[in-house]
């Protein structure tokens, strides 16, 4: 009983990928851009949080055009092709909550934040 319970907390879990997607829910046609496996959506709206919900969490560019944002105590690591511009003018932190670190999965900014 005990071995099946610490399966169950340490795998993953993301939400919107066991609830149907919302047909305004724009995030979910894109890619994690993971290599070396098929489409893997970015989630959805359980899953992503506005910039301004997370009291506009540090973020640093690099120059290959990934980004590094703190969320909490962490620092996710967004990679191109995760990155992409929101379809709504909002900065989005899109990551998969876990019982060791958020895992990110996309990261959506503003047209003109580059």
């Amino acid at each position: 009983m005990k071995a099946g319970l610490l399966l169950a907390l340490s795998i993953p879990f993301c939400v919107s990928a066991l609830a149907p997607a919302h047909a305004d829910d724009w995030r979910s046609k894109y890619s994690t851009g993971k290599k070396g496996e098929d489409f893997e959506a970015c989630c959805g709206i359980k899953d992503c949080r506005t910039a301004e919900s997370l009291g506009y969490p540090r973020m640093e560019r690099h120059a290959d055009g990934s980004y590094d944002v703190k969320v909490g105590k962490h620092w996710l690591r967004y990679d191109f092709p995760a990155v992409y511009p929101s379809e709504d003018k909002n900065a989005w932190v899109c990551y998969m909550e876990t019982y060791a670190e958020p895992v990110p999965l996309c990261l959506f900014l503003p047209p003109g934040v580059s």
